[in-house]
């Protein structure tokens, strides 16, 4: 009964989300993507562009192209609550402070990603980077993604979902590029990133691995507590599992969950619970081994001896599944 169950709850997701309501807001709009000329870093290239996820809702992104010749895996990076995320992603920093402090905590990850073969976008995400609805007069704690949410929940939305729908546009976009390889697709984030990774794993089959860093974690904890930031919630998500009900839509595509031990966001007892609960649904799927948990010794931050491992070992053991060879 598992492959029943994931149609089902993947279909009860998508509405709570909201994304019937985005979709019938759009109507027949087509997106519209715009690039600037490429950058020449060397070993890739690096270019500006924004693509209109919605009307009059302009997603700017960044995208990087390993040089050479044939067909490369795809890479998307969404980013936490950063205004300056995706630039960070990109390696395109303020000032020498900025870039010491990413590149401290491997924040820099489209750039790592493009050095190991991957076409990379890194996005700005709605609410977070882009403009959203101000928080005036500070009736929601100072907090432009609150003040976002609250008014998408107001017009049947969520911000997730409108975060969802805008990567579901940018792979529709990167899908379609010649030098693009559609079977091996990854997105990873950090944070919030981390986030719109899980959901978006979990709506869209396309995703062939995710790696969510800093963020998987149950909902609540037992005792009430809600991990994540407002601008995550998401109307009778509990009836879905929680955030481990979401992330068991991802098997039996491959999902690397990463913590930190010292992240004060999250308690040790509930990721570990989480991650147990995962694993049963990956049992579950015939596929026990696609699915890992792993800590890293610091904080908040990336961890990209314990992400990247992971995601080279599964595209090899993708490739092998889908040839024999």
């Amino acid at each position: 009964g598992f492959a029943k169950w994931q149609v089902d709850a993947r279909a009860a997701l998508r509405l709570r989300l909201g994304m019937d309501r985005i979709a019938v807001s759009v109507g027949d709009h087509k997106p519209t993507v715009e690039l600037k000329e490429a950058e020449d870093l060397g070993q890739y290239t690096r270019q500006q562009g924004v693509i209109e996820t919605e009307p009059d809702v302009r997603v700017p992104f960044w995208l990087l192209k390993p040089k050479g010749e044939g067909r490369r895996p795809l890479g998307v990076f969404p980013h936490g609550h950063d205004r300056r995320g995706h630039n960070t992603s990109a390696g395109v920093y303020a000032d020498e402070a900025h870039e010491k402090k990413s590149l401290s905590e491997e924040r820099d990850v489209a750039v790592q990603a493009v050095k190991l073969g991957f076409i990379a976008v890194a996005h700005a995400v709605r609410g977070r980077a882009t403009a959203g609805v101000p928080d005036l007069h500070s009736r929601h704690g100072k907090s432009d993604c609150r003040s976002h949410v609250m008014h998408c929940l107001l017009a049947g939305r969520t911000a997730t979902g409108e975060r969802v729908w805008d990567m579901e546009r940018i792979l529709d976009w990167a899908l379609a590029l010649p030098e693009v390889d559609p079977q091996s697709v990854l997105m990873m984030g950090n944070s919030g990133g981390g986030m719109v990774t899980i959901f978006t794993a979990a709506c869209d089959e396309r995703i062939s691995i995710a790696v969510p860093s800093c963020s998987f974690a149950p909902s609540i904890s037992p005792s009430g507590y809600i991990f994540h930031c407002d601008c995550n919630m998401v109307p009778g998500l509990m009836d879905s599992g929680g955030l481990p009900g979401v992330a068991s839509l991802i098997a039996p595509r491959h999902l690397l969950a990463v913590n930190g031990r010292k992240d004060t966001l999250f308690s040790e007892e509930s990721v570990e619970q989480a991650a147990a609960t995962v694993q049963e649904a990956y049992r579950a799927a015939g596929c026990p081994t696609h699915f890992e948990h792993r800590w890293g010794a610091e904080g908040h931050r990336f961890y990209k001896d314990l992400m990247w491992p992971f995601v080279l070992e599964s595209m090899k053991a993708t490739a092998h599944e889908t040839t024999g060879e």
